[in-house]
């Protein structure tokens, strides 16, 4: 609803693609369907402003990539449909191209599109990289945390950079859908900070166990410090 807003106040869609690769330090391309840009020799393609990015989309975009030769697409987006970041690296290696996604930050909506200067100090963070470990124990199954990397440390405020002593202090809170449908991510138990307790916790377990035994879709999601998600896709049997 808010980038609904902030579109709508700027002119629904109008020069949107150009703006957010203007502040990606990338030029607007024609005669493409699903590139839109280009960046050196990577080729942009930004999602749209009302929609998660999808694996099919994607795949579009490298489809087109193959076809001319293309072996560099950066994609940005708002939001990514749940357990992408997992699928998308490996299907990009069968297309020959080297892909990067990377997050449209919040920070956008704050710009004056008019001032050409408030352009300058906008960041892409590349998507971050979750791991986690799943365990069965007899019905209920329990989460844990094992790893989070943000992919560019060094593009860090130096305040942040102080304060950071573990990789887990880049969470800010992160859930779990112990049954992803494959569609709307369910928020069934989460964890998060709190000042009188500022420690997270990194292991979560399942407070209602399954009521029959099979394969089941597990999706955790990490909100990291910066408003950033992350999202990690595990079948577990039990």
């Amino acid at each position: 609803y808010e980038r609904h807003h902030w579109i709508q106040l700027n002119g629904r869609y109008t020069n949107y693609l150009k703006f957010i690769l203007e502040l990606y330090h990338s030029s607007p391309i024609e005669g493409f369907t699903n590139l839109h840009g280009k960046k050196d020799k990577v080729f942009v393609h930004v999602g749209a402003v009302d929609a998660p990015v999808t694996l099919s989309e994607i795949r579009e975009a490298l489809s087109e990539c193959k076809a001319n030769k293309i072996k560099a697409l950066d994609v940005l987006g708002w939001e990514w449909e749940m357990g992408l970041h997992d699928l998308i690296k490996e299907e990009a290696e069968r297309y020959g191209v080297k892909l990067g996604t990377f997050q449209i930050p919040r920070e956008v909506m704050e710009l004056n599109i008019s001032d050409p200067k408030v352009k300058e100090d906008i960041h892409f963070y590349e998507l971050a990289y979750l791991e986690v470990a799943p365990k069965t124990e007899g019905e209920r199954v329990v989460i844990t945390l094992k790893d989070f990397i943000i992919p560019n440390p060094e593009l860090l405020p130096e305040e942040v950079k102080g304060k950071v002593k573990s990789w887990s202090d880049f969470i800010d809170y992160w859930a779990v859908d112990w049954d992803f449908n494959g569609d709307s991510f369910h928020n069934m138990n989460q964890r998060y900070r709190t000042r009188k307790e500022p420690r997270l916790e990194l292991s979560m377990t399942m407070e209602s166990p399954y009521k029959k035994s099979g394969k089941y879709n597990v999706l955790v999601k990490v909100i990291d410090i910066f408003g950033n998600d992350t999202t990690k896709l595990v079948e577990i049997k039990v």
